[in-house]
Formats: C-alpha cells, structure tokens, sequence
C-alpha cells in the first residue's frame, strides 16, 4: 500500500525575558567578555556537565545581545539626555536612525 497522504508535525516555542535598564547593562557587560572566554571559564570553574549541550545556545544567545542590546540602550542614554536637558531632540526624519 503507498501513502498518499502524510501528516507532519512542528512545535516552536519562544521565551520573552523583560529587563530592567540595570539588568540589561549588566547583561551587555558579561558577552562583552566575549563567548569563548566566557565558557573557557564557566568550564573551568563549574564544569561542563550543565551547559556544555547548550553550548550553541550560549554563542547564539551572545551574539544576539551583542547585536540586539547596544541600540536599545543607547536609545535609554539619548532619551535620558533629552530629559536632563544634556541632548537636544531631533525630529525623526532628521535624527540618523
């Protein structure tokens, strides 16, 4: 008998993480280390048993805070100027991003 019909599944979770400005700067502070140190560490120092099947997680998660994070933050800094007065406002068609 051949099939004709088959049926496949997918399942695809995401998390959501909501920071504080604090929690997020110090986030960016610890990938500034850079992956490999970060692990060479970790490693050493507790063992690879917990992370080391993760370990693609841990560069993928990295580099998105690596990416992702800093314009957030700079957004935090030029909106905190704006209010003490520090840095002047700009129309978004005029501002550069």
């Amino acid at each position: 008998m051949t099939e004709k019909v088959r049926s496949t599944s997918q399942f695809s979770a995401q998390v959501i993480l909501v920071l504080t400005e604090q929690e997020a700067r110090a986030l960016k502070e610890i990938v500034a280390y850079g992956t490999k140190s970060f692990l060479e560490v970790f490693y050493k120092n507790l063992g690879k048993c917990s992370l080391q099947e993760h370990e693609e997680g841990v560069k993928s998660l990295f580099e998105t805070i690596r990416t992702e994070l800093p314009h957030h933050l700079t957004k935090m800094d030029d909106a905190r100027g704006v209010w003490n007065g520090t840095k002047i406002a700009m129309p978004k068609n005029l501002s550069k991003d």
